[in-house]
């Protein structure tokens, strides 16, 4: 009978300890994280107007249409994500914890003169502003204040790097201003050497000068995005007495957008620093090096140097000739429902099936020929007797035409339509040439 008693008394101490543990639970925040008092009761999206002093630059920046400009101590574009994340910043700042409600001496806290001033406007009226002062001993923590007040509260020290910006922090840093999908021209030039033009026509660019010419995707793209991400590192007085090499550029780069031009120029290099300058703007900065390398590209480095546009899976048919020997390919459509496709070879006008793992081993060999150089002439004799004349019908209505001349150390060829003469791996002009061998016999 004891021991009955003893486990029923047992159960309901349990009982209660656990209806408290679950009463007092329920009082407690979500996931057990303190809720904290915000310095201001602000949206990041309301606020309209930043005013940031720190780091000896006093900022202001105003929001208009949705978009930020700075507009003190000059007027220029800001960073859009810098700004953003400054209002977003100051929006969610919270109070770790309230030190003195009514300081009598805020020099002790660093706040007579603050580190950090942050003055805001949002919609409706609202403002207010946060003077930031010395770091806590532990360096965990910063001593804050609302100006106007001495209640002294404490913020997180991390995020001192949100507030501490100067104007160069929020202004966009970008060296030249274009829509990049609005781009149709680009225009290169270097002292002593031609000025090389692009054109763009869809998801195409052709070299227009000083040869006529495919342009490389890759590279012009690769350019363009150099250009549209490259920011500047440093601003540079424009007054200064002081010779940047702008007066005779190193090289300079117009983009151009319908009737628009945006325009960089390339000046000296000095102690691991470029100088450079956005004419439209007349703004002379610093850049990193590496941009001189990437704009002063050749018309070489720019062009196609697939010697070949179709592929195995869209090309359509072959025509080969071979000294006075032409041969005829076609890609017919697999019978059935779901049947491969094949190759034929077609003489006399009657076709022929072929094997299709040869004849797609030759096509991925000539698709992948690729130009190393090109140089403007080279052994006219050689180039007038090819050892193979390939045309190629691809993507319904295109036709390219290009002929190989194997030799050592270095094979050629010569695309219709275009200057001068590829050089390329004589190793793959060579095995190109072997892939055709296995598919037909030349005839005597």
């Amino acid at each position: 009978m004891r021991g009955l008693t003893t486990t029923i008394l047992l159960v309901l101490v349990l009982a209660g300890l656990g209806a408290y543990i679950y009463f007092v639970d329920s009082e407690r925040p979500a996931g057990g994280v303190e809720d904290r008092e915000k310095v201001f009761a602000v949206e990041a999206d309301q606020i309209e107007e930043i005013t940031v002093s720190a780091e000896g630059d006093s900022t202001t920046l105003r929001r208009a249409d949705g978009v930020w400009q700075i507009s003190a101590p000059v007027t220029a574009d800001a960073d859009p994500t810098e700004v953003s994340s400054l209002a977003t910043a100051l929006a969610g700042l919270e109070i770790n914890r309230v030190l003195d409600e009514n300081a009598s001496n805020l020099a002790d806290y660093g706040l007579a003169d603050p580190r950090i001033k942050i003055a805001f406007r949002a919609e409706g009226g609202t403002s207010g502003e946060l003077h930031i002062g010395e770091t806590t001993p532990t360096r965990g923590d910063m001593y804050a204040v609302k100006a106007g007040e001495s209640r002294v509260f404490l913020v997180a020290a991390y995020q001192e790097s949100s507030f501490a910006k100067s104007t160069f922090d929020l202004r966009d840093k970008r060296i030249l201003h274009f829509e990049r999908d609005k781009i149709d021209t680009i225009e290169l030039t270097q002292p002593g050497s031609p000025a090389v033009q692009l054109a763009r026509a869809g998801n195409e660019w052709t070299i227009t000068a000083p040869v006529q010419a495919r342009g490389d995707y890759s590279a012009v793209e690769g350019l363009v995005t150099r250009l549209s991400t490259a920011s500047m590192t440093e601003l540079v007085d424009a007054n200064s007495p002081e010779s940047f090499g702008l007066e005779a550029p190193s090289a300079v780069v117009t983009i151009g957008t319908g009737s628009a031009r945006a325009t960089l120029e390339l000046g000296a290099e000095r102690d691991a620093t470029l100088f450079a300058r956005d004419r439209a703007r007349q703004l002379i900065f610093k850049v990193e090096p590496s941009l001189a390398t990437d704009v002063k590209k050749t018309v070489d480095e720019l062009r196609d140097k697939d010697l070949f546009e179709f592929r195995t899976f869209n090309a359509l048919g072959l025509r080969v000739s071979r000294g006075a020997d032409t041969y005829e390919f076609q890609k017919v459509a697999g019978g059935g429902e779901g049947g491969a496709d094949k190759w034929q070879r077609v003489v006399d006008g009657k076709p022929t099936d072929i094997e299709t793992t040869t004849m797609e081993d030759f096509l991925a060999k000539l698709s992948a020929l690729r130009a190393e150089s090109f140089s403007p002439t080279t052994n006219a004799e050689r180039l007038a007797s090819p050892a193979l004349v390939v045309g190629a019908s691809y993507d319904s209505d295109k036709y390219e035409r290009v002929r190989l001349i194997p030799g050592e150390p270095q094979a050629f060829a010569v695309r219709d339509g275009e200057p001068g003469v590829a050089v390329l791996d004589s190793d793959n002009v060579n095995e190109t040439i072997k892939a055709f061998d296995l598919i037909v016999v030349p005839t005597s």
